[in-house]
């Protein structure tokens, strides 16, 4: 369910859901609204994912008959939930999957008041740092040539900053 950007559509969806039943249409639009600086998803995702979560018991549906057309309303369900919940706790693995999904996660916990933001920053950090001891070992055999080297230092500074950044994101909701 990830798309190219590496960013799992069904995650966002349960997080929205997890504020109250909507349809696919106000969720492709709030998804939009409040997540599209950081990814855009289709309508046809949307549709898609939701259908997907449904059968795989994450989320329930039922037709709002007071709606003209009648529409599909969509509930998150327990399993949906935890699922949610566990996907949101944990950081990312890759640096690259920062840019986007790591964003959503702050933007969930922040929107949802959920506890453990402290715990996720910290996490991301340990995985940074990990990184950036792996590029230092493969620095220090001496074994890159001048294009690995600048590769590698490349990776090195970006990772820096993102641990420069994961600090400043806790000084703001401190």
């Amino acid at each position: 369910m990830r798309s190219e950007s590496s960013f799992p559509l069904d995650k966002a969806l349960l997080g929205f859901l997890m504020q109250g039943p909507a349809h696919g249409y106000a969720l492709h639009q709030r998804a939009d609204q409040e997540l599209g600086r950081i990814w855009y998803m289709g309508m046809s995702n949307v549709y898609g994912t939701l259908k997907d979560l449904e059968a795989s018991g994450h989320v329930g549906s039922s037709l709002d008959q007071d709606s003209y057309p009648p529409r599909k309303v969509h509930a998150i369900t327990p399993p949906g939930r935890e699922s949610f919940l566990a996907w949101v706790r944990e950081p990312v693995s890759a640096i690259r999957d920062m840019r986007v999904e790591f964003l959503a996660k702050l933007y969930f916990f922040n929107t949802l008041n959920l506890e453990g933001r402290e715990r996720l920053l910290e996490a991301q950090r340990a995985i940074c740092r990990r990184r950036l001891r792996k590029l230092e070992r493969r620095a220090a055999e001496g074994t890159e040539d001048a294009f690995e080297r600048l590769v590698s230092d490349f990776r090195r500074r970006r990772i820096e900053a993102s641990i420069d950044w994961l600090w400043a994101c806790e000084e703001v909701w401190t």
